[in-house]
């Protein structure tokens, strides 16, 4: 892992909900991840508290972009057979 993340964090982002590895801050952008990627979820007034109270407007309209460009790439990738090009492998 490049950028220095835990290895072993990531591989409990599936779990984020039971995991005491996370941050109040980035349960706040995984719930939020969940809630633009889940079909028939909404992102509720209380998680955007939650959001501001940890980032700023332009950091959730970044968190919002970079979540929506996520999942553009599962609808697009999958169906064409684009297979990962192994930037985020874990060990």
């Amino acid at each position: 892992m490049q950028a220095g993340a835990d290895e072993d964090k990531i591989r409990e982002v599936p779990a984020w909900r039971e995991s005491r590895r996370f941050s109040e801050m980035e349960r706040a952008a995984l719930e939020y991840a969940e809630a633009m990627t889940i079909t028939g979820q909404r992102a509720s007034d209380e998680l955007f508290a939650r959001l501001r109270s940890h980032f700023d407007e332009a950091q959730i309209v970044e968190l919002t972009a970079v979540v929506a460009l996520e999942n553009f790439r599962s609808k697009f990738n999958v169906p064409l057979g684009v297979e990962s090009q192994g930037f985020c492998v874990l060990g």
